[in-house]
C-alpha cells in the first residue's frame, strides 16, 4: 500500500515484484476502468509479477485516491498526464501499459502525449461501443446517479454487465461493492464527458496507420472471456512503429 502526492492530489498505488532478483525486470502498468480499483487487477498480478514489476493505480477519486477538488478539469489528457506524473514520481521511463475499459482509453491517450514512456498497449474492451439501446440507456445515466447510490445503479441493471442466470452472485455482488464504493459526483462527472472521450479516442485509433496486433499467449491466459484480436490494430502515428498493440474484446 503506497501513496504519494501527484499534482497537489494524493494518489494511491501499488507495486508487486516477483521476478527474479538478479534480473531487472520491466514494468507493466495496469489502469482500471470507471468506479473500479486496483483490486480488480486480482488475477493478472500473479502471473504478471513473476516476470515483471507491476505497478496498479487508482484513479482520481476512484479507491482509495484522493477526491478531486471543484474546478478538477476531467479529461483524457488530464488523467493521462497524472499516470505521466506517477511514472516521473518513480523513476520509470517506459511501460507496458494494460488498460481495461475507461483505462484503455487513457492508455490510447497517454501513448499519443507521450510516445516516449510507452513499451507496448493492450486494450480490454477498449474502444467500447454500445448497443443503440445501450446508449439510450447511457443517457439517463448522470440523472439515474444523483438520485441513486453507486451501488444501487451498477445492480440497477445488471444485465448491462453480467449474465444473470450463468455468472457467480458472489461474483456479481464483489463488482457492486467495489464499484458501489466510488464518489456518486466522480461517476457523474465522468459519464458527463464520456461522449466526447470516447469520440475523441475512436476517432483518434480510427485514422492512423494500422500495426499487426500481436498474440500475447501469456496474456491471453489472463482471460477467459476476451481473446486477442488477429485483425490489425490502429495506431495513432505519433507512436513508434515499435510499439505493440494488443487488443481483447
Amino acid at each position: 500500500m503506497l501513496t504519494g502526492e501527484i499534482d497537489g492530489y494524493l494518489t494511491y498505488y501499488d507495486i508487486d515484484d516477483f521476478s527474479d532478483p538478479w534480473k531487472e525486470p520491466e514494468m507493466v502498468l495496469l489502469h482500471h476502468g470507471l468506479g473500479r480499483t486496483v483490486d480488480v487487477w486480482y488475477g493478472w498480478v500473479p502471473i504478471l509479477a513473476r516476470h515483471y514489476r507491476v505497478l496498479r493505480t487508482d484513479y482520481r477519486g476512484h479507491g482509495r485516491s484522493a477526491p478531486p477538488r471543484p474546478g478538477y478539469p476531467w479529461s483524457l489528457a488530464t488523467l493521462a498526464r497524472e499516470a505521466k506524473l506517477l511514472l516521473d514520481r518513480l523513476a520509470v521511463k517506459r511501460v507496458h501499459w494494460a488498460g481495461e475499459s475507461l483505462g484503455g482509453h487513457v492508455g490510447i491517450q497517454f501513448a499519443n502525449d507521450y510516445p516516449d514512456r510507452i513499451a507496448s498497449l493492450t486494450l480490454c474492451s477498449t474502444p467500447y461501443r454500445y448497443t443503440s439501446d445501450v446508449r439510450a440507456k447511457a443517457r439517463h445515466w448522470p440523472e439515474q446517479l444523483r438520485h441513486m447510490s453507486v451501488k444501487e445503479w451498477y445492480l440497477h441493471d445488471t444485465t448491462l454487465r453480467f449474465d444473470p442466470d450463468k455468472d457467480d452472485k458472489q461474483m456479481i455482488q464483489w463488482f457492486a461493492d467495489l464499484v458501489g464504493g466510488t464518489d456518486p459526483d466522480v461517476m457523474q462527472a465522468i459519464y458527463v464527458f464520456s461522449p466526447m472521450w470516447m469520440s475523441q479516442t475512436c476517432a483518434r485509433v480510427s485514422k492512423y496507420q494500422h500495426l499487426s496486433c500481436i498474440l500475447a499467449n501469456r496474456l491471453s491466459l489472463l482471460s477467459k472471456r476476451r481473446r486477442p484480436c488477429t485483425r490489425p490494430s490502429p495506431t495513432p502515428a505519433s507512436w513508434s512503429m515499435r510499439t505493440p498493440v494488443i487488443t481483447f474484446f
